[in-house]
Protein backbone atom coordinates (compact mmCIF):
# COMPACT_ATOMS: atom_id res chain seq x y z
CA UNK A 1 0.00 0.00 0.00
CA UNK A 2 2.65 2.34 0.84
CA UNK A 3 4.47 2.29 -2.37
CA UNK A 4 1.20 2.18 -4.67
CA UNK A 5 1.27 5.65 -2.62
CA UNK A 6 4.12 6.51 -3.39
CA UNK A 7 3.90 5.56 -7.01
CA UNK A 8 0.70 8.15 -7.14
CA UNK A 9 2.62 11.06 -5.56
CA UNK A 10 5.57 10.10 -7.95
CA UNK A 11 3.50 10.86 -11.00
CA UNK A 12 1.51 13.64 -9.36
CA UNK A 13 5.09 15.22 -9.13
CA UNK A 14 6.02 14.22 -12.62
CA UNK A 15 2.42 15.70 -14.20
CA UNK A 16 3.25 19.15 -11.82
CA UNK A 17 6.24 19.46 -13.23
CA UNK A 18 5.15 19.10 -17.09
CA UNK A 19 2.57 21.87 -16.27
CA UNK A 20 5.26 24.49 -14.83
CA UNK A 21 6.81 23.56 -17.56
CA UNK A 22 4.79 24.47 -20.39
CA UNK A 23 4.24 28.42 -21.95
CA UNK A 24 2.53 30.66 -19.77
CA UNK A 25 0.96 32.32 -22.47
CA UNK A 26 -1.19 28.77 -23.40
CA UNK A 27 -2.98 28.65 -19.76
CA UNK A 28 -2.63 32.36 -18.88
CA UNK A 29 -5.36 34.14 -17.05
CA UNK A 30 -5.72 37.03 -14.32
CA UNK A 31 -7.73 37.40 -12.08
CA UNK A 32 -8.98 38.60 -8.30
CA UNK A 33 -5.44 38.06 -6.36
CA UNK A 34 -3.20 37.98 -9.27
CA UNK A 35 -0.51 40.58 -8.94
CA UNK A 36 3.13 41.22 -11.50
CA UNK A 37 4.18 42.73 -14.33
CA UNK A 38 1.28 40.70 -16.76
CA UNK A 39 -1.70 43.07 -14.69
CA UNK A 40 -0.06 45.91 -14.63
CA UNK A 41 0.29 45.96 -18.33
CA UNK A 42 -3.18 44.77 -18.16
CA UNK A 43 -4.42 47.76 -16.11
CA UNK A 44 -1.88 50.07 -18.29
CA UNK A 45 -4.61 48.88 -21.27
CA UNK A 46 -7.58 48.92 -19.31
CA UNK A 47 -7.02 52.61 -18.26
CA UNK A 48 -5.64 53.88 -22.09
CA UNK A 49 -8.76 52.58 -23.49
CA UNK A 50 -10.54 54.23 -21.33
CA UNK A 51 -11.71 51.99 -18.63
CA UNK A 52 -11.08 54.03 -15.51
CA UNK A 53 -8.36 51.13 -13.95
CA UNK A 54 -5.05 52.47 -11.84
CA UNK A 55 -2.27 50.32 -13.22
CA UNK A 56 -0.49 48.84 -9.58
CA UNK A 57 -0.39 45.39 -10.06
CA UNK A 58 -2.78 44.01 -7.95
CA UNK A 59 -5.95 42.48 -9.31
CA UNK A 60 -8.69 43.84 -7.07
CA UNK A 61 -12.32 44.73 -7.13
CA UNK A 62 -11.59 47.78 -9.23
CA UNK A 63 -9.38 45.43 -12.00
CA UNK A 64 -12.27 42.89 -11.73
CA UNK A 65 -15.10 45.62 -12.19
CA UNK A 66 -12.87 47.39 -15.35
CA UNK A 67 -12.22 43.92 -16.81
CA UNK A 68 -16.41 43.13 -16.39
CA UNK A 69 -17.17 46.24 -18.35
CA UNK A 70 -14.47 46.03 -21.01
CA UNK A 71 -15.74 42.04 -21.51
CA UNK A 72 -19.92 43.44 -21.56
CA UNK A 73 -18.78 46.40 -24.60
CA UNK A 74 -16.95 43.90 -26.77
CA UNK A 75 -19.03 40.95 -26.63
CA UNK A 76 -17.20 38.42 -24.46
CA UNK A 77 -18.10 36.46 -21.77
CA UNK A 78 -18.34 38.46 -19.00
CA UNK A 79 -16.84 36.80 -15.67
CA UNK A 80 -13.98 39.27 -14.26
CA UNK A 81 -11.49 36.77 -15.67
CA UNK A 82 -8.41 38.47 -17.91
CA UNK A 83 -8.35 35.19 -20.02
CA UNK A 84 -7.25 34.43 -23.14
CA UNK A 85 -9.96 35.75 -25.69
CA UNK A 86 -9.88 39.52 -23.02
CA UNK A 87 -6.57 39.52 -23.51
CA UNK A 88 -6.08 39.38 -26.76
CA UNK A 89 -8.64 41.74 -27.87
CA UNK A 90 -7.62 44.15 -25.25
CA UNK A 91 -4.45 43.89 -27.34
CA UNK A 92 -6.13 44.10 -30.53
CA UNK A 93 -7.54 47.65 -30.03
CA UNK A 94 -4.43 48.96 -28.32
CA UNK A 95 -2.42 48.50 -31.11
CA UNK A 96 -5.36 49.55 -33.46
CA UNK A 97 -5.56 52.85 -31.57
CA UNK A 98 -1.22 53.17 -32.32
CA UNK A 99 -1.32 51.90 -36.20
CA UNK A 100 -4.23 54.85 -36.37
CA UNK A 101 -2.07 57.31 -34.65
CA UNK A 102 1.26 56.62 -36.88
CA UNK A 103 -0.74 56.19 -39.63
CA UNK A 104 -2.07 59.92 -38.96
CA UNK A 105 1.25 61.52 -38.51
CA UNK A 106 1.38 60.90 -34.32
CA UNK A 107 4.22 58.71 -33.03
CA UNK A 108 2.46 56.25 -30.93
CA UNK A 109 6.13 54.00 -31.30
CA UNK A 110 5.49 50.37 -32.62
CA UNK A 111 2.29 49.04 -32.65
CA UNK A 112 3.03 46.47 -29.99
CA UNK A 113 -0.53 46.30 -27.92
CA UNK A 114 1.16 47.97 -24.78
CA UNK A 115 -0.52 51.46 -23.80
CA UNK A 116 2.43 52.86 -22.83
CA UNK A 117 3.90 56.75 -22.35
CA UNK A 118 4.97 57.36 -25.98
CA UNK A 119 1.24 56.05 -27.30
CA UNK A 120 -0.70 58.45 -23.99
CA UNK A 121 1.49 61.28 -25.64
CA UNK A 122 0.72 60.68 -29.20
CA UNK A 123 -3.21 60.35 -28.34
CA UNK A 124 -3.11 63.82 -26.40
CA UNK A 125 -1.57 65.20 -29.15
CA UNK A 126 -4.20 64.09 -31.46
CA UNK A 127 -6.93 65.17 -29.23
CA UNK A 128 -5.74 68.60 -28.90
CA UNK A 129 -5.43 68.54 -32.94
CA UNK A 130 -9.35 67.64 -32.51
CA UNK A 131 -10.74 69.18 -29.86
CA UNK A 132 -10.87 66.90 -27.83
CA UNK A 133 -10.42 66.62 -24.15
CA UNK A 134 -6.19 65.96 -24.48
CA UNK A 135 -6.08 63.56 -20.84
CA UNK A 136 -4.29 60.94 -23.21
CA UNK A 137 -7.16 58.59 -22.60
CA UNK A 138 -8.26 56.85 -25.92
CA UNK A 139 -11.84 56.04 -24.43
CA UNK A 140 -15.11 55.94 -26.79
CA UNK A 141 -15.40 59.73 -28.55
CA UNK A 142 -11.21 59.44 -28.86
CA UNK A 143 -11.38 55.89 -30.62
CA UNK A 144 -14.20 56.98 -32.62
CA UNK A 145 -12.64 60.22 -33.92
CA UNK A 146 -9.71 58.14 -34.65
CA UNK A 147 -11.70 55.93 -37.05
CA UNK A 148 -13.41 58.98 -39.00
CA UNK A 149 -9.93 61.07 -39.10
CA UNK A 150 -8.59 57.63 -40.59
CA UNK A 151 -11.37 57.39 -43.32
CA UNK A 152 -10.82 60.81 -44.25
CA UNK A 153 -7.42 60.36 -44.49
CA UNK A 154 -7.77 57.13 -46.72
CA UNK A 155 -10.43 59.15 -48.91
CA UNK A 156 -7.90 61.96 -49.75
CA UNK A 157 -4.51 60.19 -50.63
CA UNK A 158 -4.86 61.47 -53.86
CA UNK A 159 -3.12 64.47 -54.22
CA UNK A 160 -5.75 67.85 -55.20
CA UNK A 161 -5.21 69.48 -58.84
CA UNK A 162 -4.27 72.76 -57.85
CA UNK A 163 -3.28 74.26 -61.19
CA UNK A 164 -6.20 77.13 -61.66
CA UNK A 165 -7.97 79.07 -58.78
CA UNK A 166 -10.94 77.56 -58.97
CA UNK A 167 -9.55 74.67 -57.49
CA UNK A 168 -8.74 76.39 -54.37
CA UNK A 169 -11.77 75.22 -52.32
CA UNK A 170 -10.61 71.87 -53.30
CA UNK A 171 -7.27 72.83 -51.98
CA UNK A 172 -8.79 74.27 -48.74
CA UNK A 173 -10.91 70.91 -48.39
CA UNK A 174 -7.30 69.20 -48.85
CA UNK A 175 -5.12 70.80 -46.28
CA UNK A 176 -8.29 70.82 -43.59
CA UNK A 177 -8.95 66.81 -44.40
CA UNK A 178 -4.81 65.63 -44.34
CA UNK A 179 -2.39 68.40 -42.54
CA UNK A 180 -2.04 68.90 -38.86
CA UNK A 181 -1.06 71.43 -37.07
CA UNK A 182 2.88 72.37 -37.16
CA UNK A 183 2.86 73.54 -33.11
CA UNK A 184 1.07 71.46 -30.63
CA UNK A 185 2.05 74.18 -27.35
CA UNK A 186 -0.64 76.89 -26.44
CA UNK A 187 -0.02 79.81 -28.90
CA UNK A 188 -1.75 83.02 -29.06
CA UNK A 189 -4.39 83.69 -31.45
CA UNK A 190 -3.06 84.80 -35.08
CA UNK A 191 -4.69 88.23 -35.21
CA UNK A 192 -3.22 91.36 -35.37
CA UNK A 193 0.80 91.68 -36.26
CA UNK A 194 0.84 87.75 -36.52
CA UNK A 195 -1.87 87.97 -39.42
CA UNK A 196 -1.36 87.51 -42.83
CA UNK A 197 -1.20 90.48 -44.61
CA UNK A 198 -0.64 93.32 -41.54
CA UNK A 199 0.82 96.03 -42.99
CA UNK A 200 4.19 96.88 -40.73
CA UNK A 201 5.26 100.26 -40.21
CA UNK A 202 7.80 100.58 -43.23
CA UNK A 203 4.71 99.46 -45.71
CA UNK A 204 5.44 95.84 -45.81
CA UNK A 205 2.43 93.60 -45.76
CA UNK A 206 3.25 90.38 -43.42
CA UNK A 207 3.39 87.63 -46.04
CA UNK A 208 2.79 84.42 -43.59
CA UNK A 209 0.85 83.81 -40.04
CA UNK A 210 2.85 83.70 -36.82
CA UNK A 211 2.12 80.91 -34.31
CA UNK A 212 3.55 82.52 -31.20
CA UNK A 213 4.49 80.79 -28.02
CA UNK A 214 5.72 82.98 -25.13
CA UNK A 215 8.50 82.07 -23.76
CA UNK A 216 8.49 78.64 -26.03
CA UNK A 217 12.34 78.79 -27.19
CA UNK A 218 12.91 74.83 -27.90
CA UNK A 219 8.99 74.06 -29.03
CA UNK A 220 8.92 71.65 -31.30
CA UNK A 221 7.77 72.28 -34.78
CA UNK A 222 6.13 69.49 -36.54
CA UNK A 223 6.09 69.05 -41.20
CA UNK A 224 2.53 69.42 -41.36
CA UNK A 225 2.01 66.57 -44.39
CA UNK A 226 4.75 64.84 -45.92
CA UNK A 227 7.02 66.53 -48.30
CA UNK A 228 10.84 67.04 -49.16
CA UNK A 229 13.17 69.45 -47.61
CA UNK A 230 14.55 72.00 -50.62
CA UNK A 231 16.40 74.79 -48.43
CA UNK A 232 17.33 75.69 -44.64
CA UNK A 233 18.85 78.79 -43.78
CA UNK A 234 19.89 79.72 -39.77
CA UNK A 235 19.96 83.60 -41.29
CA UNK A 236 15.90 83.84 -41.92
CA UNK A 237 15.19 86.51 -39.29
CA UNK A 238 16.91 87.98 -36.44
CA UNK A 239 19.41 85.04 -35.32
CA UNK A 240 16.65 82.51 -36.31
CA UNK A 241 16.61 79.91 -39.55
CA UNK A 242 13.77 78.00 -41.62
CA UNK A 243 13.25 75.20 -43.42
CA UNK A 244 11.16 74.96 -46.82
CA UNK A 245 9.56 71.89 -47.42
CA UNK A 246 8.28 70.85 -51.28
CA UNK A 247 4.90 69.01 -49.80
CA UNK A 248 3.96 65.09 -51.88
CA UNK A 249 0.87 67.43 -53.01
CA UNK A 250 2.64 69.84 -54.63
CA UNK A 251 2.63 73.20 -52.19
CA UNK A 252 5.31 74.44 -50.64
CA UNK A 253 5.42 75.17 -46.99
CA UNK A 254 8.27 77.67 -45.24
CA UNK A 255 8.82 76.86 -41.33
CA UNK A 256 10.86 80.28 -40.66
CA UNK A 257 12.28 81.83 -37.10
CA UNK A 258 13.31 78.13 -35.58
CA UNK A 259 16.37 76.01 -35.29
CA UNK A 260 16.11 73.83 -38.31
CA UNK A 261 16.19 70.00 -37.16
CA UNK A 262 16.86 68.30 -40.55
CA UNK A 263 18.80 68.55 -43.78
CA UNK A 264 17.92 69.67 -47.42
CA UNK A 265 17.05 67.15 -49.60
CA UNK A 266 15.40 65.20 -46.63
CA UNK A 267 12.10 63.46 -46.43
CA UNK A 268 10.33 64.21 -44.20
CA UNK A 269 6.49 62.51 -43.18
CA UNK A 270 3.56 64.41 -41.14
CA UNK A 271 4.38 64.86 -38.20
CA UNK A 272 7.72 64.65 -37.78
CA UNK A 273 9.95 67.50 -36.04
CA UNK A 274 11.40 69.43 -38.17
CA UNK A 275 12.86 72.02 -36.24
CA UNK A 276 12.51 73.77 -32.91
CA UNK A 277 10.84 77.82 -31.84
CA UNK A 278 14.06 79.72 -31.40
CA UNK A 279 14.61 83.21 -29.74
CA UNK A 280 14.94 85.99 -31.81
CA UNK A 281 17.66 88.66 -31.58
CA UNK A 282 14.91 92.13 -32.29
CA UNK A 283 12.45 91.29 -29.36
CA UNK A 284 13.19 87.75 -28.10
CA UNK A 285 9.91 86.75 -29.03
CA UNK A 286 9.12 82.88 -29.93
CA UNK A 287 7.06 82.40 -32.93
CA UNK A 288 6.43 80.06 -35.89
CA UNK A 289 6.26 82.57 -39.34
CA UNK A 290 4.99 80.43 -41.45
CA UNK A 291 4.14 80.83 -45.14
CA UNK A 292 1.95 78.97 -47.28
CA UNK A 293 2.84 78.42 -51.75
CA UNK A 294 0.59 77.01 -53.99
CA UNK A 295 3.71 75.02 -55.91
CA UNK A 296 2.63 76.34 -59.46
CA UNK A 297 5.63 79.12 -59.77
CA UNK A 298 8.96 79.02 -60.24
CA UNK A 299 11.84 80.63 -58.30
CA UNK A 300 12.99 81.14 -55.54
CA UNK A 301 10.48 82.18 -52.20
CA UNK A 302 11.68 85.39 -51.49
CA UNK A 303 13.86 88.42 -53.68
CA UNK A 304 15.26 91.67 -52.63
CA UNK A 305 14.35 94.81 -54.60
CA UNK A 306 12.35 92.51 -56.99
CA UNK A 307 8.88 92.23 -59.01
CA UNK A 308 7.94 89.66 -56.94
CA UNK A 309 3.92 90.11 -56.07
CA UNK A 310 2.50 90.80 -52.69
CA UNK A 311 5.44 92.61 -50.13
CA UNK A 312 6.16 96.19 -51.74
CA UNK A 313 9.77 97.11 -51.89
CA UNK A 314 12.39 94.31 -50.12
CA UNK A 315 11.55 91.56 -49.42
CA UNK A 316 8.95 90.42 -51.79
CA UNK A 317 7.45 86.87 -51.75
CA UNK A 318 6.62 84.53 -55.12
CA UNK A 319 3.59 84.97 -57.17
CA UNK A 320 1.51 81.42 -56.03
CA UNK A 321 1.86 82.61 -52.16
CA UNK A 322 -1.44 81.83 -50.18
CA UNK A 323 -3.02 83.19 -47.38
CA UNK A 324 -2.67 80.38 -44.92
CA UNK A 325 -5.44 81.73 -42.80
CA UNK A 326 -8.20 81.14 -45.78
CA UNK A 327 -7.05 77.54 -46.54
CA UNK A 328 -7.99 76.93 -43.02
CA UNK A 329 -4.52 76.98 -41.37
CA UNK A 330 -4.89 79.05 -38.26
Amino acid sequence: MKQQTGKVALLLTFMLSLLLLLPTSVSANYRWGSTGNAVYNLQTNLYGLGYGCTPDGIFGQKTHSAVIWYQSNNGLSVDGIAGQKTLAKIKEDVTDVQQKLNDLGYNAGKADGIFGPTTRAAVKSFQSDYNLTADGIAGSKTRAALATASVKDEDNETSPDTGTTDDLAQLRQYIKNNWISPIRASYLPITGGRAFGYTRSDGRQHAGIDFYVENGAGTPVYAMTDGTVTATSTTFYAGTGAVTVKNADGTVLRYGEITPAVKYGATVKKGQVIGYLAKNNNDGGTMLHLELYRGDAEGVLTRVNTEYWYVKGNYNRRSDLLNPTEMGIK
